[in-house]
């Protein structure tokens, strides 16, 4: 076995030009495996049980591109490799709309699994700053007789998100370009209303790593006072487009879910009791951090803010 044509040799070989991005050998060694899966339109699984492989002159130097880009001009390997998985739907991805993070993914599949216990009724969700259509394309997918509205600010973002319901072959999402709720018919109303909003302090921004500082929109990422600033948008204008519903009540499925950044857990959970809602709870992800608030409007007429 000529050992310059093994797996092995090439993953090692990644791994160890990788140590220029990274000091973490386990991460290096992932990047290694996503790197040369690309480049072969392989699994893992079948570049093991092949041993070798033989690369032509253009793979070594699409190789040699992608590793340029990732440790010289610190670009997302996502964003190299132009898509992720996402809840078992696989989302494209281009800069500088925001790459869907592991973290959302967990969320989000928790809340489709308490909107399984609705038994497929059929509900209307709001995807409040839609980005890439992560959530709204998970939503979709798993829950299909789910109709999703979908907005967002941005123009790039719109029209990623529709690459991807298209690329994900989805028929229940419908895009809207809106700030927040203000395009939306006075008298639209959901069961449920998600959002990933910006939520970043000016000053967490400023620590935030290259690869994200420069590649991915500060729009979508920073919001003023304190990063809350958007959350209390949401918050305060949810209300008048929920409606009530007796089942999600009786399951205790939460209304409206808010992704939010480690730090803000207390502020938004005050902010939403003093909004009216109820049952407001702070859900922490794996690492243990605060992740994302939940809370259900019961009463829609009594507990209205308006702005």
């Amino acid at each position: 076995m000529d050992s310059k044509n093994s797996v092995t040799y090439y993953i090692n070989n990644i791994r160890h030009a990788l140590a220029a991005y990274d000091n973490d050998d386990t991460l290096c060694q992932q990047y290694a495996w996503w790197l040369l899966q690309a480049l072969c339109h392989k699994s893992k699984t079948e570049l093991i049980a092949e041993e070798t492989i033989m690369l032509s002159d253009e793979q070594k130097k699409q190789l040699n591109e992608w590793l340029h880009q990732l440790i010289e001009k610190h670009k997302p390997l996502q964003y190299i490799l132009g898509s992720v998985p996402f809840a078992d739907c696989d989302i494209l991805v281009q800069t500088p709309t925001l790459i869907p993070r592991p973290e959302t993914e967990e969320w989000c599949l928790h809340i489709i699994e308490h909107l399984k216990l609705l038994d497929n009724q059929k509900i209307n969700i709001l995807d409040i700053a839609t980005g890439s259509g992560c959530i709204a394309i998970a939503l979709a997918h798993h829950l299909p007789l789910a109709d999703i509205v979908a907005t967002d600010i941005a123009d790039a973002a719109l029209e990623l998100a529709e690459k991807n319901i298209e690329h994900n072959k989805l028929t229940n999402i419908t895009l809207l370009r809106s700030d927040l709720f203000a395009s939306l018919p006075s008298d639209a109303h959901f069961d449920m209303i998600v959002s990933n909003p910006p939520y970043i302090t000016e000053k967490e921004f400023k620590s935030l790593d290259i690869s994200v500082a420069q590649w991915e929109d500060y729009n979508a990422l920073v919001a003023p006072d304190d990063g809350l600033a958007i959350i209390k948008k949401i918050i305060a204008q949810a209300p008048n487009f929920i409606k009530p519903h007796q089942k999600i009540k009786h399951k205790n499925i939460p209304q409206v879910v808010i992704e939010i950044g480690y730090a803000q857990g207390h502020a938004v959970k005050d902010l939403m009791q003093q909004g009216g809602y109820n049952d407001v709870l702070v859900h922490k992800d794996l690492e243990g951090k605060d992740r994302f608030v939940t809370g259900r409007v019961d009463d829609v007429a009594n507990s209205r803010v308006r702005t």
